[in-house]
């Protein structure tokens, strides 16, 4: 009995620990590998990250491009919930994500492109 507790204490705090190790490798700044132009910066210190899309002119005024801006998320085991806190929609909603901290990179389902389909997946890698 006491060996099945163990067992059981030990794969709790073993599968907590990696969650933590997954949200601490995000931090830094991560650039979208197709197109180059997106980034994602990841602070080790909160829940969030911001989404820097460039720039774009709107009825003569210069604005950030749409979905631009700061995000919370949460990792699961294979996705991530994110809430765009700029909209004023409160709901998280799940994408596909993968972190491979060998190639310095993760994919995560497309949640701001609008001239591709919400089923593709984005990759991106570290740069810094």
């Amino acid at each position: 009995m006491k060996k099945l507790l163990f067992i059981r204490f030990v794969v709790v705090i073993s599968t907590s620990c990696s969650h933590n190790v997954e949200q601490s490798q995000l931090s830094g700044v991560w650039i979208e590998a197709t197109h180059k132009t997106d980034t994602m910066v990841f602070e080790n210190s909160s829940k969030g990250f911001v989404l820097n899309r460039g720039k774009e002119v709107v009825n003569g005024y210069l604005l950030p491009k749409i979905h631009s801006g700061p995000y919370l998320y949460e990792l699961k085991n294979d996705s991530i919930a994110l809430i765009n806190q700029l909209s004023g929609n409160s709901k998280r909603i799940n994408y596909y994500f993968k972190l491979d901290l060998i190639m310095n990179q993760f994919k995560i389902g497309n949640f701001y492109v609008d001239s591709i389909g919400k089923t593709e997946i984005l990759t991106f890698s570290k740069i810094r």
